[in-house]
């Protein structure tokens, strides 16, 4: 396959033939394009001290910095590390005691509701320990009829058999 590429540049034909002739001729000609004085000047005995400047620069040595500061890392590293280590080892082994004044009555309830264990409302009062004032409080409150005939009707299978009446 043939690539088609057209060149947009073009020059004259028999262009190159006299092109060395021409440019011979303009050179020869006094009124020359080329500049008769040099662009670049060097100070005067510049290549007599030369060689002992550059000789003196080679053998200097120069420190060498480093691109990555490692004593730099190593220390953020090792900080960072030590704050994990501390952060973990403070909160591994510690264990809150739990006691049974940090429970809700309701969650005590709910337990040995949920779970059978056989044991009788006298075993249970038996590890429970029960204080005087608790129970002069118990006393004291007023329980209103509404709700003990919604207690009643919650755990008896026959309301009907407990044979109330309303001036009782």
């Amino acid at each position: 396959m043939k690539k088609n590429i057209k060149n947009p540049f073009k020059t004259p034909q028999n262009y190159f033939d006299s092109f060395e002739d021409k440019l011979m001729d303009k050179l020869s000609t006094k009124e020359s394009v080329m500049p008769k004085a040099r662009g670049f000047t060097v100070p005067d005995n510049y290549f007599d001290t030369f060689n002992d400047k550059l000789t003196s620069k080679l053998n200097k040595e120069t420190k060498v910095i480093p691109l990555y500061p490692i004593k730099k890392i190593m220390a953020i590293a090792a900080s960072i590390a030590a704050i994990a280590i501390i952060f973990l080892g403070y909160n591994w082994n510690r264990t809150e005691e739990l006691s049974i004044s940090d429970l809700a009555n309701t969650d005590i309830e709910a337990y040995f509701e949920n779970n059978e264990f056989d044991l009788t409302s006298y075993e249970i009062a038996e590890v429970l320990p029960f204080t005087d004032t608790e129970f002069s409080n118990m006393l004291n409150s007023s329980i209103e009829n509404e709700n003990i005939l919604d207690y009643l009707s919650d755990n008896t299978n026959d309301f009907e058999e407990l044979n109330l009446q309303e001036n009782e």
